[in-house]
């Protein structure tokens, strides 16, 4: 029971990372939000941590920082870059729900994570049924955007996948915890856009009670809930399952945004949903998951 309930506090808490950009990003811009997102992180883990930051060692902060380059700066920046180039958030959620058919592929060579020929049936599914929610949302749509566009939410997947399987690969002997860790790649994300903001001169201090509220909202849902989840699912599942959930994102997006701006649902949204579902089962049930030793 606590492993399902925190497998919806994944869904939802990664799911609510779009809600959060579409509050504030229009009004803010997407490094500008980025850059007072991870500052408030930063701050916020770092008064928590306190006089345990003094303890770091070298080789942790390496070791995460890899993490968090890869898992927060690379992922952001690519799918908010595209976004605010005019690509449809729904579009570029399918093409960043490619990462559990990348993590089933990358993983393989291990057999803790080696996926059978009923989990790629189950991806393949859960990736049609991500395709017929976002194609009935934007068949509509035709705009033109370049090819870069589309490009960048693949490299943001692909810079998750790589994240979640080197943190599988290279656990750490000793046990830090999940907020240290947490606190030395939203540093070094923070580093990241703070260069990226000024190197695009779009440093801003917020004052739109929307951007405002959305940074909170970004901190609290979508960085803390969202990333604390995910590495603790990481060590009761293998990857490939917990990039499974990834599936599930697009389509509980678009109904949380209907519900919250209400923007339309269309009948295949449900058909979507229903075969994104059926995907899962067959992903979960043929093959339990697997503990990490620690």
């Amino acid at each position: 029971m606590k492993l399902l309930v925190l497998q919806v506090v994944f869904v939802m808490s990664w799911s609510s990372g779009f809600i959060g950009a579409k509050l504030g990003a229009a009004n803010a811009g997407a490094f500008n939000l980025l850059f007072w997102r991870f500052l408030l992180v930063s701050v916020c883990l770092g008064v928590f941590l306190n006089i345990r930051l003094l303890k770091v060692s070298w080789a942790l902060i390496r070791h995460h920082a890899v993490i968090g380059f890869l898992s927060q700066f690379l992922y952001l920046s690519c799918v908010y870059v595209a976004i605010q180039n005019g690509l449809p958030a729904g579009i570029a959620a399918i093409i960043a729900a490619l990462q559990p058919l990348m993590t089933a592929a990358l993983s393989s060579g291990l057999a803790s994570e080696r996926s059978g020929g009923w989990q790629w049936l189950g991806l393949m599914i859960g990736f049609v049924g991500v395709s017929i929610v976002i194609s009935g949302q934007y068949s509509s749509s035709g705009q033109s955007i370049g090819l870069v566009m589309y490009l960048l939410p693949l490299v943001s997947a692909l810079g998750l996948t790589l994240a979640t399987l080197y943190e599988r690969r290279t656990l750490q002997r000793q046990d830090v915890g999940l907020v240290l860790p947490l606190f030395i790649q939203s540093l070094l994300t923070l580093i990241g856009f703070t260069a990226a903001v000024l190197y695009t001169d779009t440093l801003s201090i917020p004052r739109n009670t929307d951007v405002l509220v959305s940074i909170v909202w970004l901190t609290v849902f979508s960085t803390f809930v969202a990333y604390l989840s995910l590495w603790m699912l990481l060590r009761v599942m293998t990857a490939t399952h917990v990039a499974a959930l990834v599936y599930l994102e697009p389509p509980v997006t678009l109904v949380w945004a209907a519900l919250m701006f209400g923007d339309v649902i269309h009948a295949s949204t449900y058909v979507g949903i229903a075969v994104v579902v059926a995907g899962l089962l067959l992903v979960r049930f043929k093959r339990p998951a697997v503990a990490c030793a620690s």
